[in-house]
């Protein structure tokens, strides 16, 4: 999208419209309106309230985009708002960070630590995991903590573009209880062509986690595809723009984002760790280990001393 509206373009973060952190409330509600949001009644009902835990650049968008339509509070442990208000809503995202672990999968004791804080203070409302977690933690989550009722809704935002992206959603995938999973959707009526344009996904836990997972893992399969072509027409001689637009024509490519050469390895705080999480997850991986062999040897050649934190940093080019 090219979206424009005094200043506000698709693609800048919440956080270039806020103020002291209050949202510029009359700029951001007329630019709702220029990006696909349908415009309803503000605060549609002010007796359901949500709760946002973990305020980075998921918990943000969440609270930033839903504070429009109903009463949302914000939890974060760096000391923004009140665990006591979290407690009084009726649906809890979980948006805290799950970081590679030092086994090379993710590690989710920060979603452990809310949902067990949230059990232990008996919250009764749905507890909505919107964080990245491995292959199988939901399920052993909900074992865990019988008591809390559990959806696990992945995020698929570009972290450069948070807000619109969220707002703006290709689809949204959803597991857990169905009458949990109704209540959760309610949230999102506001969504431009939800149902039609916008598919609802529903699924198991695993299927979830495994769908979030791959589709980070594709984009890293395509980067290194994309350096891999750009590394042979180089080799003879060849202009990789030029011989990547044969595949950007064809009619089943419907997007030429990740198939362009010239921007580096993939990088950021989402992909390499995801690809990572799926290549541990399992033994039939050989696809997913050789686009990371493929990223690691160009990383090699720009970062030769640090590899580990090169392909945390997105690069200067290539913005995953």
């Amino acid at each position: 999208m090219e979206h424009v509206f005094h200043g506000i373009r698709d693609g800048d973060p919440i956080e270039r419209y806020t103020a002291n952190g209050d949202v510029c409330r009359s700029i951001l509600l007329l630019a709702l309106s220029t990006i696909g949001v349908n415009k309803m009644s503000n605060q549609q009902d002010v007796n359901f309230k949500v709760g946002i835990v973990g305020l980075g650049s998921v918990g943000s968008a969440v609270k930033h985009a839903l504070s429009f339509y109903y009463p949302c509070t914000g939890y974060d442990i760096k000391g923004i708002g009140s665990w006591s208000d979290i407690l009084e809503t009726q649906v809890t995202f979980i948006t805290v960070s799950t970081p590679e672990g030092i086994d090379s999968r993710l590690d989710c004791s920060a979603v452990d630590n809310v949902l067990s804080r949230l059990n232990e203070s008996g919250h009764s409302g749905i507890c909505v995991i919107k964080s990245t977690v491995g292959v199988g933690y939901t399920d052993s989550a909900v074992r865990r903590f019988p008591c809390l009722r559990i959806v696990y809704m992945p995020e698929f935002l570009r972290e450069k573009s948070n807000f619109t992206w969220f707002v703006n959603p290709d689809r949204i995938v959803v597991s857990g209880d169905d009458q949990d999973i109704d209540t959760v959707l309610e949230l999102f009526t506001w969504v431009d062509g939800l149902y039609d344009t916008v598919p609802v996904l529903r699924m198991s836990y695993i299927e979830a986690e495994i769908g979030k997972l791959a589709h980070n893992a594709r984009i890293a399969l395509l980067v290194s595809f994309t350096n891999e072509i750009e590394q042979i027409s180089q080799e003879h001689g060849a202009d990789p723009n030029r011989v990547m637009s044969v595949i950007h024509a064809d009619r089943r490519v419907k997007s030429q984002e990740h198939l362009r050469p010239g921007l580096g390895p993939y990088g950021g705080k989402c992909v390499p760790k995801d690809t990572r999480e799926l290549i541990n997850a399992s033994r039939n991986t050989i696809l997913l280990k050789a686009a990371e062999t493929v990223n690691n040897t160009l990383l090699n050649k720009r970062f030769p001393l640090d590899v580990k934190t090169a392909v945390s940093q997105p690069t200067e080019k290539r913005i995953c």
